[in-house]
C-alpha cells in the first residue's frame, strides 16, 4: 500500500531527516567527459534526477560536492564541499578519501544548520530512481531501541551510501578518517549498532547505480519510456 501511495501522490516525507547526496565519486569508469553526477541524463544532470527525488522526502537536503562546477549551483540546495582537514588529509595521500568524507560533510552541515535533526540520509549521485517512498521505509525501521545506521538492501546487494546515519558519530567518524585512515564505509558503520532495510520486492529498478556509459544509456532509455507511457 505504501508503494501504491508513493505511486500516486509523490514523495512521501518523514521525520526530522535532512538528505545528503554524495557528488563527490571521480567516476572514472564512465570515461572521458564530465563529472559523472553532472553527466546529461535526459536533459538534465544525473545528480538532478536525484535531488528532485528526495528532496521532497526530508526536512532540507544538501550535496556535497568538491567540484567548483557552476552546474552544481544550478540545483537550488545548498552546495557544500568536504571539511578543509578532510581535503588536506587528501592532498596529502593524492587521492579522495572516499564516500566516508563525504557522510562526514553532511553530518556537520547538518549540525551546523538543523542542530534538533537526529539523523542525515546518505544517497549517492548516480542512483537517478530512487522510490519516492524511501524515508518513509527507512524510518518505519528506526524502532527503540534505534539503530545507529540502516543500509539499504536489495536482492543481494548492501547499498553501503543508501542509508541512514545517526549525526552523533560525526566525531568518532571525524577521528576515524583522520587519524585511524578508516576509508571503507562498511568498516565504520560496523563498529555501532547497525542494520538493513532489505527492500521488497527486490528493488533493483529503483536502485540502478549509473557508472558506466551503457548504464547511462539504459537510464535515459527508461526515462524515455516513462515520458512516452505518461503522455498517452
Amino acid at each position: 500500500m505504501m508503494a501504491e501511495a508513493a505511486k500516486h501522490f509523490g514523495p512521501v516525507r518523514a521525520g526530522a531527516v535532512v538528505g545528503v547526496v554524495l557528488a563527490g565519486g571521480e567516476g572514472r569508469r564512465m570515461g572521458p567527459g564530465p563529472l559523472k553526477p553532472l553527466r546529461p541524463l535526459a536533459g538534465r544532470p544525473m545528480v538532478a534526477h536525484v535531488v528532485e527525488r528526495l528532496r521532497p522526502q526530508v526536512m532540507d537536503l544538501v550535496v556535497v560536492a568538491n567540484d567548483p562546477s557552476p552546474a552544481f549551483r544550478k540545483l537550488k540546495v545548498p552546495v557544500i564541499a568536504d571539511p578543509p582537514d578532510i581535503q588536506d588529509a587528501a592532498q596529502r595521500e593524492g587521492r579522495r578519501l572516499g564516500p566516508l568524507a563525504g557522510i562526514l560533510a553532511g553530518m556537520e552541515w547538518s549540525l551546523r544548520e538543523h542542530p534538533h535533526a537526529g539523523w542525515i540520509l546518505t544517497a549517492p549521485a548516480d542512483v537517478p530512481f530512487l522510490p519516492l517512498d524511501l524515508t518513509v521505509r527507512l524510518c518505519g525501521l528506526m524502532h527503540v531501541p534505534e539503530p545507529d545506521v540502516l543500509m539499504v538492501r536489495h536482492g543481494k546487494r548492501r547499498e553501503h551510501t543508501l542509508a541512514v546515519w545517526s549525526v552523533k558519530l560525526a566525531g568518532d567518524l571525524r577521528r576515524a578518517i583522520l587519524e585511524e585512515g578508516v576509508r571503507r564505509v562498511d568498516e565504520f558503520a560496523r563498529r555501532y549498532v547497525f542494520e538493513e532495510l532489505v527492500w521488497p520486492g527486490g528493488g533493483a529498478a529503483h536502485f540502478l547505480n549509473v557508472n558506466t556509459p551503457a548504464e547511462l544509456k539504459v537510464a535515459a532509455g527508461r526515462l524515455t519510456g516513462a515520458r512516452s507511457r505518461s503522455r498517452r
